[in-house]
């Protein structure tokens, strides 16, 4: 976790050991779990549900870039502060996560049921059971159930080897063509054929529903920033480093994380 910069993931700056304990400092958080913030909110749209999914994807596309796979993305581990929009998500809780080699299969069956790729049950997966779990956290995002359910751990692990998706119901009624093509993608059975966070970014959901806006002032300060920026000397490089690693506002780093994320258009 220390190793990774990315304005959706928690950050965590340093970490201790004594006889008795390890000590780990990170970012604050105050935001709740996110369907909790959802709720609270009381109204969420398939254009808020796009742009929280695309954020969930650049972190995830990141992670696997840098190969590691998270192995438990459920909506328990986005937190989402009050009165932040839906662009400003963290990913929680690398306990499972594991860096690994992307020419090995993995063969530890864990996760969680309601969200667990049929591969890791059968013991034989890769980096792409991250995206099935986006898939299932979409499709509850927009009708507020799981595509997969029963009244036992087991029962829902049955009903993902079985792996049929329906958008059959009311619920789906007032939702995109789209947004269902989306979804039934990230939920494809075989994990060979299942896309990569990099191609589910440029799916035509996310293009289209979820873009983010940034107001030109905050753009323009920062390519001034960028262009003033000249770190000639190692010293001058590590310090200007250290300053903008610890001590940017929370407001500015979100700020310049919306900037980023703006030009960042291949998450």
């Amino acid at each position: 976790l220390k190793e990774l910069d990315h304005p959706n993931i928690v950050k965590m700056f340093e970490f201790f050991e004594d006889d008795k304990r390890y000590y780990i400092v990170q970012e604050i958080c105050k935001g709740g779990e996110l369907f909790e913030e959802i709720l609270a909110r009381g109204k969420f749209t398939e254009k808020d549900a796009a742009l929280l999914i695309k954020q969930v994807l650049s972190c995830i596309n990141y992670c696997h870039a840098n190969n590691i796979v998270h192995r438990d993305l459920k909506p328990e581990n986005i937190l989402l502060e009050s009165n932040k929009e839906f662009d400003q998500i963290k990913i929680i809780d690398f306990g499972t996560s594991l860096v690994y080699d992307p020419n090995k299969k993995l063969d530890e069956k864990l996760g969680t049921p309601y969200y667990i790729a049929p591969e890791v049950l059968n013991k034989n997966y890769g980096a792409k059971c991250d995206i099935w779990s986006i898939g299932v956290i979409c499709y509850i995002l927009l009708c507020g159930a799981p595509p997969f359910s029963g009244q036992t751990d087991n029962d829902i692990m049955k009903a993902v080897r079985a792996g049929k998706v329906s958008f059959a119901g009311d619920h789906w009624k007032g939702i995109s063509e789209v947004a269902k093509d989306f979804i039934s993608q990230l939920l494809t059975y075989n994990q060979e054929q299942r896309p990569s966070a990099q191609d589910a970014l440029g799916h035509t959901w996310i293009t289209e529903l979820a873009k983010v806006t940034v107001d030109e002032s905050i753009a323009l300060g920062a390519l001034n920033n960028l262009k003033n920026f000249r770190a000639d000397q190692t010293l001058k490089q590590a310090t200007f480093a250290y300053i903008a690693s610890q001590m940017l506002s929370k407001n500015k780093k979100e700020e310049l994380a919306k900037v980023f994320k703006a030009f960042d258009t291949n998450g």
